[in-house]
């Protein structure tokens, strides 16, 4: 009997043993692939919204005052998506401080789509040389597809025409834009 005991518990320990190198083989192989697997890239709201109206989003200036968007949707208007802790924004800043005024056809703007109160408006105000609103429900950034910021996007007569998604802060990157609003008809 004590042999039948010795060969029971050898099959259960060998089944055991394989089970244990086929489970830390799988988990390792599965770890390996996750590793390696392709990061998905951020989309580029502005080529899915590319002709389309710009939506409708409850905007409040520095005051905490209504603003009619009906300013966004006349002329041709850059709106600059921003927040005041970001590094980037800030660059982009100071890139397009004196491209502001380069055109009285164009019109910038900013966008602050976080939050439904301001964090610091006075701190946005000094920042950014454009006049800056805020997105009131936070919402529109989501409808937007805007999952981080700086992101510029231009508006002819509400219709988005154009967009460009980080800061301009390699030389080709503040060429082109340069360019581009420069070659406007």
């Amino acid at each position: 009997m004590p042999k039948r005991w010795f060969s029971i518990a050898g099959i259960i320990f060998f089944l055991l043993a394989v089970f244990c190198a086929g489970f830390a083989f799988f988990y390792t192989r599965m770890q390996r692939s996750q590793a390696v697997a392709p990061q998905p890239q951020p989309s580029n709201p502005s080529k899915s919204l590319i002709d389309k109206p710009f939506p409708h989003a409850q905007l409040v200036d520095i005051h905490g005052s209504a603003v009619d968007e009906q300013i966004l949707r006349t002329g041709r208007v850059v709106v600059v998506f921003v927040t005041t802790d970001c590094d980037a924004c800030s660059s982009e800043s100071k890139f397009l401080e004196p491209l502001v005024s380069r055109r009285s056809d164009v019109t910038f703007y900013g966008l602050v789509p976080f939050g439904p109160r301001p964090k610091s408006p006075a701190a946005a105000e000094k920042m950014f040389p454009f006049r800056i609103f805020f997105d009131q429900n936070s919402s529109f950034i989501a409808t937007m597809g805007i999952n981080r910021v700086p992101v510029k996007v231009f508006l002819e007569d509400g219709i988005i025409k154009k967009g460009w998604i980080g800061a301009a802060i390699t030389d080709k990157d503040q060429k082109s834009f340069i360019e581009w609003l420069d070659t406007l008809p």
